[in-house]
């Protein structure tokens, strides 16, 4: 199973750089194949959106599983989750406590996970 997994990571964000690397793990350990957009893009050396959004768009299309991360500041992730939803792919989506997540983030969810820190989401993801 093709799973793409989409979250804002800055570059001193040591938390969420633990969380990609976590996801992109458990989801290897599992059997299943991980495709971090972030990673992903940085590595093709796309910078330009109308660069990367075709290759964002055809991973998408051919994944499983679409897995976001939310943070505040998530943009791309929120049109990658449309994407999703349009194409009926199941959306997992993991928001901390007392994070604003939109009425329409949350209703295009098939399963919504609040977590705390790394080690509540490391015990509460399941591929």
């Amino acid at each position: 199973m093709k799973i793409f997994i989409s979250l804002k990571v800055p570059r001193a964000d040591k938390e969420r750089r633990l969380i990609a690397d976590l996801l992109v793990a458990t989801v290897k350990s599992a059997g299943h194949q991980p495709f971090l957009a972030t990673d992903e893009i940085a590595r093709a050396g796309l910078t330009a959106p109308q660069d990367f959004m075709p290759f964002v768009r055809q991973h998408l299309a051919n994944s499983d599983l679409f897995i976001i991360i939310y943070h505040p500041e998530l943009r791309g992730g929120l049109i990658e989750a449309g994407i999703a939803y349009e194409r009926h792919i199941p959306i997992w989506l993991y928001h901390k406590p007392n994070e604003k997540v939109s009425s329409s983030m949350l209703g295009c969810a098939d399963k919504v996970v609040i977590y705390r820190d790394v080690g509540d989401l490391k015990a509460k993801i399941q591929v």
